[in-house]
């Protein structure tokens, strides 16, 4: 029996907070005027440092919820991050922002990687396909949603944490511990658990898959800039425009893998290719935004797909190591992204941005074909 209406929206509700670190990435320029004597570098790693904490309890996670449970590991890691997420806005000592960062991070991988594994075990088939492409759609809508927010006091966007407490009351009140196999070996298990190699494959994958967006939505603004497509402001709402056309793909992923399956993967490498070509040939605004969109739609079908197929076949405990090593992967991909691309964008004939758009539409090209023509094991 699958769970009732309100279970299914506390755990999708989880998603919609899973991105919740980098929700301050549009303030950087009015914390820089705030804290005119502070480096640049310090200000942006107000951003990424809680990714980095949050390592430390994604490498715990499976031995956590293994002791105490999942639920409330989750319920604890909200909690952590509502009550760190929100120190900011009401101070303006720096050090004690930065330290607060910290500590979010720390909740942040306690809750995120379960956003996936909650669903995985509460549901299955066809159904658990459909939730997996709505939880990267409401990760994608909840970014949009930050993104229009910008315009907001830097203090005002720190509130916006406290939204951490009522998913953490949703998960309290709505979801159950799932059902783990009754054994006193889990411990050792957790801590033993190997994944087969077609998921650890899979996991870098999703490094290099999540590493290809990452270049595209850091050099976006610079190439919109360079080529004299609008202003911020323009870019922002680029952006916003992005993550909801990432919102229609996680809609729309369970109805297209029901007919293409593993050809979903390819379909969202190829059309990602065709739309970086686009954008690099871009003559206007127009096109150039049409192009980041649909760039956006069509590549949120590989996170789903990669999710799903992960996750297929794993035991309880299996599910939970994938979880946090999938959360791992993207962590990583995105600290990583800066030094790839800026390195690779040396290689190439035209300027720095415009090269990373190449090596990117080659890398996206290059998976097609390898996805296209690979036969892998039967899919469920």
């Amino acid at each position: 029996m699958q769970p009732r209406l309100t279970t299914t929206i506390s755990i999708l509700s989880l998603s919609t907070v899973t991105g919740i670190t980098t929700v301050i990435t549009g303030i950087i320029p009015q914390l820089k005027r705030t804290f005119p004597t502070v480096p640049t570098t310090l200000i942006e790693w107000l951003v990424t440092i809680a990714n980095c904490s949050a390592l430390i309890t994604l490498l715990l996670n499976p031995r956590l919820t293994s002791r105490w449970g999942l639920r409330p590991i989750v319920i604890s890691g909200l909690l952590i991050s509502a009550i760190m997420g929100l120190i900011p806005a009401i101070t303006t000592n720096f050090t004690v922002i930065m330290v607060s960062r910290l500590g979010l991070g720390l909740g942040v991988g306690l809750f995120s990687p379960h956003a996936i594994s909650l669903l995985t075990h509460s549901f299955t088939g066809d159904l658990r396909a459909r939730l997996l492409g709505y939880q990267t759609g409401l990760s994608a809508l909840g970014n949009a949603i930050l993104l229009g927010l910008i315009s907001l006091s830097w203090h005002a966007v720190f509130w916006l944490y406290g939204l951490l407490v009522i998913v953490a009351g949703g998960v309290a009140w709505f979801v159950p511990e799932p059902t783990v196999p009754s054994t006193t070996t889990n411990h050792a298990r957790t801590e033993k658990t190997q994944l087969p190699r077609h998921q650890l494959t899979l996991l870098g994958l999703t490094f290099i898959t999540y590493l290809l967006i990452w270049g595209v939505q850091l050099k976006l603004p610079s190439y919109f800039s360079a080529r004299h497509f609008g202003n911020a402001a323009t870019i922002n709402l680029t952006l916003a425009a992005m993550n909801i056309g990432g919102l229609l793909a996680g809609l729309t992923f369970g109805y297209l893998y029901r007919y293409l399956h593993r050809f979903t993967l390819t379909l969202g490498y190829a059309g990602a290719a065709i739309s970086v070509l686009v954008l690099w040939l871009a003559s206007n605004a127009t096109v150039a935004i049409g192009a980041a969109v649909f760039f956006n739609f069509i590549y949120s079908y590989t996170g789903p797909y990669l999710v799903f197929t992960s996750n297929t076949g794993l035991d309880t405990i299996q599910v939970n190591v994938l979880s946090s090593y999938l959360t791992i992967a993207t962590i990583i991909s995105a600290f990583f992204a800066p030094l790839v691309w800026n390195s690779l964008g040396q290689l190439g004939p035209q300027t720095l941005t415009a090269n990373v758009l190449i090596w990117i539409m080659l890398i996206l090209g290059g998976l097609a074909l390898i996805t296209g023509s690979h036969h892998p094991r039967k899919e469920v």
